[in-house]
């Protein structure tokens, strides 16, 4: 096998996260067939095809997934060297590939901000989806920085907490069903909840399946504020995070004292073993942990 260069591996990687030839030769400032040309260098240095065409998506093949982990090791060492020479140099530059799960999108902006203001010259690249979606860009090593409140287990994570998340139960501002009780007291309550696998819902089912709770009337809704607004016009009960709370009008919901509530875990951001730390995703972990004095760090 040939020598594989930079440029192969960013191109490869480049299609690869933005999903089509188009959209990387756009990104690179290349023509797509010069895109199309370096793809097919690569497979046949590495002598197996690397993807696939599948209505109009490209799929990864095995060959394909073990070239864009080692495209993605060796491009962010390139980029951590440059950026440490650049320190060197007293130049602040270098990049930061961040992805969060829905709820911590009410957290992360304002200490992003910030950070931003603060390190203007780093290039920011911020996507925010659902548990399932994060954990597979995680599985594909696709980013420096992951922000869970529940994180996937794996030996190759190390997580660290820097943020409490307290989850409350909350009703619309006219319900007049029972309060200061037990969750196992609203059974029979309608109860709105995020989908199975989400982070808030984990941690609801984890504590009903320890305390022989059973809520009986449960309607998924796969959005924090469809949530919010459904149990504002009075369609049920919800459990929410606070951060989802403290992001929306408070006149039209009632936060109900139930016993054990709320329930609390922490925000963690999560790096791969795999993967080496830039200096920019350094420095934002470490601005996170500092600014809510969480030091102490959880290898999977």
């Amino acid at each position: 096998m040939n020598a594989l260069t930079f440029r192969l591996l960013e191109v490869f990687q480049r299609v690869v996260d933005l999903g089509s030839i188009t959209a990387a030769s756009t990104s690179l400032s290349l023509s797509q067939p010069t895109v199309s040309l370096q793809l097919k260098k690569l497979s046949s240095q590495i002598g197996m095809p690397l993807i696939e065409q599948h209505q109009g998506s490209i799929i990864m093949t095995d060959a394909g997934h073990a070239v864009y982990r080692c495209a993605q090791e060796v491009l962010t060492a390139h980029a951590r060297l440059n950026s440490q020479i650049a320190a060197l140099q007293g130049v602040e530059v270098g990049s930061l590939k961040l992805a969060v799960v829905t709820t911590a999108k009410y957290v992360i902006p304002p200490l992003l901000s910030e950070f931003c203001r603060a390190h203007p010259n780093i290039e920011i690249n911020f996507t925010v989806g659902n548990r399932a979606q994060i954990i597979q860009r995680l599985t594909d090593n696709k980013d420096d920085l992951y922000i869970f409140s529940q994180p996937p287990e794996d030996a190759e994570l190390v997580c660290y907490p820097f943020a409490e998340n307290k989850l409350q139960v909350v009703a619309p501002c006219n319900y007049s069903g029972p309060n200061n009780c037990q969750l196992a007291d609203l059974a029979e309550e309608k109860f709105l909840l995020r989908e199975p696998g989400s982070g808030t819902r984990r941690l609801v089912d984890q504590y009903c399946r320890q305390n022989g709770v059973i809520l009986n009337k449960v309607m998924i809704v796969e959005s924090n504020e469809a949530i919010r607004l459904s149990v504002a016009s009075g369609l049920g009960l919800a459990i929410l995070s606070q951060h989802t709370l403290a992001n929306s009008r408070q006149d039209d919901l009632k936060t109900l004292d139930i016993k054990d509530f709320p329930l609390k875990s922490h925000w963690q951001v999560v790096t791969h073993k795999r993967r080496p730390i830039s200096l920019a995703a350094s420095a934002f972990r470490d601005s996170l942990i500092d600014a809510f004095n969480q030091p102490e760090k959880i290898t999977k």
